[in-house]
């Protein structure tokens, strides 16, 4: 159960992370390589409104938001709207240059010592069990109401319908009368309000750190790639699979004989993605195509 537990809170971060890079693949064609450091600026702007400002926690969680928001629409407007109708890889190019541009500001301010929300210990309850804090269940529970309400808005209306649509085929979509280009914003600055609810996940849970941003890249990646390249849900299922994996290898007394290290817990992702580029490349949920 302890297991278990621990691979629902890592899929809960995973999951929110992941979803938004589906989402802005699936529509733009993007693979947002400063997603890790876009995590981290929602995290730390929340950490310095409520630990250094001092305003209350619900007050610096929403201007943590609201900073995530105006650095997507920034990362938008400078880093990937001027690109990625030109070409695709253009985009990768300028997500590296922003992810690099945000590290240095992110050590710049906030150094390298490790920072958390909530200071001091967390309240432990006993669960089936297995030790989990109110805190962790709480990102559970809001993690799984905010997967509802973008599944309502998604499926069950109109402005949910018209974002599919630009998902399937945007040149389809206009031809319509669907503002294709001002969706493609919102859903990229959605996505980054995902990413921001991830870092402040991240920093009431555990620690936040300037080097987690890489990692977590790679982990929602590997959770893209096997749920199908733009696949909403296959990305957030995948993303919980993955999480819960590597609590497995980790967690796990192997033949009653050895514990794999801890350590080697990062490679589960990147196996993850290698296993599927070689048997099934179009993802769980994808559909294999043809080009002539």
């Amino acid at each position: 159960m302890q297991l278990f537990f621990n691979g629902l809170i890592a899929g809960s971060l995973a999951a929110l992370i992941a979803g938004g890079l589906a989402l802005v693949y699936g529509t733009l064609g993007v693979f947002n390589l400063a997603l890790g450091q876009m995590v981290l600026v929602g995290g730390y702007a929340t950490w310095w409104l409520y630990q250094s400002v001092g305003l209350p926690l619900p007050l610096s969680i929403v201007g943590g938001l609201a900073i995530g928001v105006v650095t997507s629409w920034v990362a938008f407007e400078i880093f990937i709207r001027p690109f990625y109708k030109r070409h695709r890889f253009l985009p990768l190019v300028t997500t590296i240059s922003l992810s690099m541009i945000l590290d240095a500001l992110i050590l710049l301010l906030f150094e390298e010592r490790p920072k958390s929300i909530l200071s001091g210990t967390q309240n432990m309850r006993t669960l089936y069990g297995a030790s989990i804090s109110t805190e962790q269940i709480l990102l559970i529970l809001m993690t799984f109401l905010l997967l509802l309400l973008f599944a309502y808005v998604l499926h069950g209306t109109a402005f949910g319908r018209r974002l599919r649509a630009v998902t399937q085929n945007d040149t389809a979509a206009m031809s319509l009368g669907i503002r294709a280009f001002a969706l493609h914003r919102l859903i990229f600055i959605g996505s980054g309000i995902l990413a921001a609810c991830a870092g402040i996940f991240i920093g009431i849970d555990q620690n936040l750190a300037p080097l987690l941003a890489f990692p977590l890249t790679i982990k929602a990646y590997a959770a893209v790639i096997a749920g199908g390249k733009g696949n909403f849900w296959g990305a957030v299922l995948c993303a919980y699979c993955i999480a819960f994996l590597e609590q497995i290898v980790v967690g796990v007394h192997w033949f009653n004989r050895f514990y794999v290290p801890v350590g080697y817990q990062a490679t589960v992702a990147l196996t993850f993605i290698i296993v599927f580029l070689l048997f099934k490349p179009a993802g769980i949920f994808g559909s294999a195509s043809r080009t002539a």
